[in-house]
């Protein structure tokens, strides 16, 4: 009698047991065939749509030559424009909270235009019907740091420091005269943040904005440069993407900024546009 009594309370034990672990695995939550996890090092390649405007205002004390023009407008200049982009980006530290990001590329545009109505360079007037040949050159080399404050297995929210360094290349001239012409490069430093949001263990939002007021006797420079992407990670090394960013920057020179380089005036550009792009990572 004693035997039939623990069989049945061992087949009672087990039952119980079964239907507890029945209501357990129907409360957990379906998940994806990846685990979440934070990247140490990715490299993005892509292509971006642009679109730009752009004013600029030069005036040289040597060759007491002026500028003051929309490029697009009076110039010709595209206002849209394909260009490869990339970014490489490395997290370091125990828990991965400490981040370094660094991108590259280059907005290159060349016109040649014939006048639809007269314009002035400096004290020269070109009368309608003049051939006009222009380039103006804007590339972007990003260096920055970010901090994450918070970070938990799905969300990554963080400030960020850096350094944008912005050479710029500008000329305009007729019959293979250049006219007027600025070259400098425009290191500024920025503040902003940074945040990551995993959808699914294999789809990211990722946002980052920086930002620059700065202002002394003799330069002034702002900038704002706002990203948001949708990241798709459907292999463990492998990812694809697509993003949006708006790029605005201001530089304005009361001097020359160099002996090499004579610039003063003012540079107000800005671009905004689409991205596509291929990331490895690991």
């Amino acid at each position: 009698m004693k035997t039939w009594m623990f069989i049945g309370l061992v087949l009672g034990l087990a039952f119980q047991n079964h239907l507890l672990n029945g209501q357990d695995k129907q409360r957990e939550p379906v998940m994806d065939s990846l685990y979440y996890h934070w990247e140490r090092f990715s490299v993005n390649l892509g292509v971006f749509l642009t679109t730009m405007n752009s004013d600029i205002s030069i005036s040289g004390t040597r060759t007491g030559l002026g500028v003051n023009l929309n490029l697009e407008e009076a110039l010709g200049l595209t206002t849209t424009s394909f260009v490869v982009r990339s970014e490489a980006s490395y997290n370091f530290g125990s828990k991965l909270r400490s981040h370094v990001r660094l991108g590259y590329f280059g907005l290159i545009r060349n016109s040649s235009k014939t006048l639809e109505e007269e314009i002035a360079i400096g004290d020269t007037i070109f009368p309608i019907g003049t051939q006009i040949s222009s380039r103006f050159d804007l590339h972007i080399i990003r260096a920055l740091y970010d901090y994450a404050f918070y970070q938990d297995s799905r969300i990554s929210l963080g400030v960020s420091g850096g350094i944008y360094v912005l050479p710029v290349n500008f000329s305009v001239g007729t019959q293979n005269l250049i006219d007027e012409s600025a070259k400098f490069i425009a290191p500024l430093p920025v503040v902003g943040m940074r945040n990551i949001f995993f959808i699914t263990p294999k789809v990211l939002l990722k946002q980052n904005l920086e930002v620059l007021y700065l202002k002394t006797a003799q330069i002034e420079g702002r900038i704002s440069d706002l990203n948001v992407y949708l990241e798709y990670n459907p292999f463990r090394n492998f990812g694809i993407g697509a993003g949006y960013n708006s790029f605005n920057f201001r530089f304005s020179s009361k001097q020359e900024v160099s002996k090499q380089f004579e610039f003063k005036g003012s540079i107000d550009t800005g671009f905004s546009g689409f991205l596509l792009y291929a990331k490895y990572y690991f």
